[in-house]
């Protein structure tokens, strides 16, 4: 029965997405939208790797808005996408019913992964009976990154996975751990990687850049340290991850900024990003305005809509943030949701070039934050930490001082926290969110991983299930934290 009821969740999977042209049709002019198992087990499906997952993470209809809210890094009140629902204070449960208006932003982010992860695996399957690529090489490291990271996107957000690979079920049939789901997502990576550092090719599957196989291997890289160090639901379980394995992906990381070209909001564009930065949507959440100014409040202090402009010794006040004189937010849903402040540091690639910008997916200071907390929580010296630290944003942007060789090993874990609260605010979905809930800062009642969607429970024949409510707080499923 539990083979069935596996198989029965991936028919469905396949089905749904089967309907959807899930990469840039100009990759391969002979592919259609309901493809022959022939037709996936195609070079193309290793070129769409990243676009299928770039597209996936920073869809409107995925949970990257939410999250972002739930995080108390952006506020918004409008109910799209769960934003309100989810950032509402006290803090609510998940609503797990298929009917759920906002049920899109969990189903629709799981069924593009899934389909990521099954397109790859035959791939891979294919050409391990036999089929021809030009470049083995590339085309299978392309397939390995696209099933570690359908893997480990589906670890970091739900609390258990069902793999499916080219070898068949996993784990007997059965869902899996976060944890041993990312293990496996790693084994992929690492796979991806290797090929890449012994074989010259060059990748073109990034919209408006090339990489070479030893830029490709960094960009892997980086999204090794970046799926591990953000896995721990709580501060225990961060503790407890093995940071020398982050350090060594970090060490091996990004020395550039990775940077997609929208192309005016067709095939290649951040969603969540232009809707979590246009005016009238979500706005800067106070508590990220109150760490660059701690005599602005952190929560909003009563039911007039306007602050002064805060002050800061951080030049990205200026160049990242803009004040706003007036709110567009409704006070019947919660004045917490009130900000003076949206974020504008990419103004100039989103909306004045109409989303034909270079907007970063992977900063290189989030591969050097990875490396600084690596450092500090594998049992360096603090002192090595703030030299990459103070070589980074913090520094070359931030224009703060740098911090001393003999910072505590609480100072180093607090500029870490502000660099990822501050520079890495409109790049990759659920950084923050991640941030929070690793070291225990998510409100209370704060969902810490969301169930499996239940239309596919329900078809799959699995109890519904969800997360989330203050009255479940246990720090395991659901925050019992705060800031």
């Amino acid at each position: 029965m539990k083979n069935f009821k596996l198989y029965t969740l991936f028919i469905i999977v396949i089905t749904t997405f089967g309907s959807c042209d899930d990469f840039d049709a100009s990759l391969d002019p002979e592919y259609t939208a309901n493809p022959t198992p022939e037709e996936v087990a195609s070079e193309a499906t290793a070129l769409s790797a990243f676009q299928s997952w770039y597209s996936a993470i920073n869809s409107y209809d995925g949970p990257a808005l939410m999250l972002t809210t739930m995080a108390d890094m952006r506020t918004c009140s409008h109910g799209n996408q769960g934003m309100r629902d989810m950032s509402s204070e006290p803090r609510a449960a998940w609503d797990n019913n298929p009917g759920y208006s906002n049920a899109a932003a969990s189903e629709d982010y799981y069924t593009a992964m899934y389909a990521l992860l099954a397109n790859q695996s035959t791939l891979i399957t294919a050409m391990n009976n036999g089929t021809t690529v030009s470049d083995p090489a590339k085309i299978e490291s392309l397939a390995r990154f696209g099933q570690a990271v359908a893997i480990g996107y589906i670890a970091l957000v739900y609390d258990r996975v069902w793999i499916v690979d080219e070898t068949g079920p996993l784990f007997d049939g059965e869902a899996t751990t976060p944890e041993l789901a990312m293990e496996n997502a790693l084994e992929k990576l690492d796979i991806a990687i290797d090929l890449a550092d012994n074989n010259s090719f060059t990748v073109d599957g990034v919209n408006g850049r090339s990489l070479s196989s030893t830029e490709w291997s960094e960009f892997l890289n980086t999204v090794g340290a970046r799926l591990l160090a953000n896995l721990p639901r709580n501060a225990a379980q961060r503790d407890a991850l093995d940071w020398n394995r982050v350090l060594n992906y970090a060490n091996n990381g990004l020395n550039f900024d990775l940077e997609v070209l929208w192309d005016g909001a067709v095939n290649w564009w951040s969603e969540w990003l232009y809707y979590g930065n246009v005016s009238g949507w979500a706005r800067v959440d106070m508590r990220v305005i109150n760490l660059m100014d701690s005599s602005t409040p952190s929560r909003w202090p009563g039911q007039n809509g306007l602050l002064p402009p805060a002050t800061s010794s951080d030049n990205r006040l200026t160049t990242d943030f803009e004040y706003l004189d007036s709110q567009d937010f409704t006070a019947s849903r919660g004045i917490y949701h009130y900000s003076n402040y949206r974020h504008s540091r990419y103004d100039e690639e989103i909306f004045v070039s109409e989303q034909t910008g270079s907007v970063p997916e992977i900063l290189k200071a989030e591969n050097d934050l990875y490396k600084a907390e690596a450092i500090l929580r594998s049992g360096g010296a603090p002192s090595d930490a703030v030299t990459v630290i103070n070589n980074s944003s913090r520094v070359l942007r931030g224009g703060l001082a740098p911090l001393s060789s003999s910072a505590s090993f609480v100072d180093v874990e607090k500029a870490i926290h502000y660099e990822r609260s501050i520079e890495l605010l409109s790049s990759g979905m659920g950084l923050g969110f991640f941030e929070m809930r690793k070291n225990d800062l998510l409100q209370k009642g704060t969902p810490l991983h969301f169930p499996v969607p239940g239309s596919y429970l329900l078809a799959g024949e699995y109890e519904n299930y969800t997360f989330g409510g203050v009255s479940n707080a246990d720090g395991i499923n659901v925050s019992n934290g705060g800031w």
